[in-house]
């Protein structure tokens, strides 16, 4: 599928927002212009379940955790909500059943405000519903993390920037009657950091995090 099959409507929310992503370049690197241009070489998949973010989305092996094919990881790390705007007419390509986004980690590490991150969320969202009225989308709560393990030099953001964003995004979520998944709290250890079990560097997940993330997913039967 090339760019003149993508209906009007999303090249032209997708050109009112280019002046916007110029204010936030950051996510532009070596790994995202490679994957993103490898992402753009595939073939359009048949209704699949895309699961859309930054590492903490890329480093899923989703296929194997759900036992299903028809799953495609859109995950590149670094990446942030501009990063996704900028690159979501790959993802509304194939015309998605199912897209999973996590993303905003990386926004609070470049000290974005919450609001700013959930208006560029909206944009991307907007953009999906646009051109594939069809996607059903559940936005993703963003992660905790531990205080203990984690790297302050490679990390600056904190638990309580991340609840206040996830707040946010929880409310975007339902003033658009989309599905709103709590993984933060099932993360969770008995003094508000991320558990230790699910963690190896306290952002990123280790397997154990990964299938308590994708147990909620398979609770709430949204896969």
């Amino acid at each position: 599928m090339t760019l003149k099959s993508i209906p009007l409507l999303l090249l032209g929310c997708i050109g009112g927002i280019i002046p916007l992503l110029a204010q936030d370049s950051s996510y532009h690197n070596y790994l995202y212009d490679s994957r993103t241009a490898y992402f753009r070489q595939l073939p359009v998949a048949k209704k699949p379940v895309i699961f859309f973010g930054d590492s903490i989305t890329q480093w899923g092996d989703w296929c194997e955790f759900l036992g299903k094919a028809n799953i495609l990881n859109r995950g590149i790390a670094g990446d942030n909500t501009n990063g996704l705007l900028a690159r979501v007419d790959e993802v509304i390509r194939h015309r998605p059943l199912k897209l999973f986004i996590l993303v905003g980690t990386n926004d609070l590490n470049k000290h974005m405000p919450a609001a700013s991150i959930v208006a560029t969320y909206r944009r991307i969202i907007s953009a999906v519903q646009a051109a594939s009225p069809g996607t059903r989308i559940f936005v993703q709560s963003v992660l905790p993390i531990n205080n203990q393990l984690i790297g302050r030099q490679y990390y600056t953001g904190t638990n309580e920037q991340i609840i206040a964003l996830n707040a946010g995004l929880k409310e975007m979520a339902n003033s658009l009657q989309l599905t709103f998944v709590n993984v933060y709290d099932a993360l969770l250890d008995n003094t508000g950091q991320m558990d230790a079990r699910y963690t190896y560097d306290g952002l990123h997940l280790s397997g154990e995090g990964y299938l308590k993330w994708v147990q909620v997913l398979k609770q709430q039967r949204l896969i």
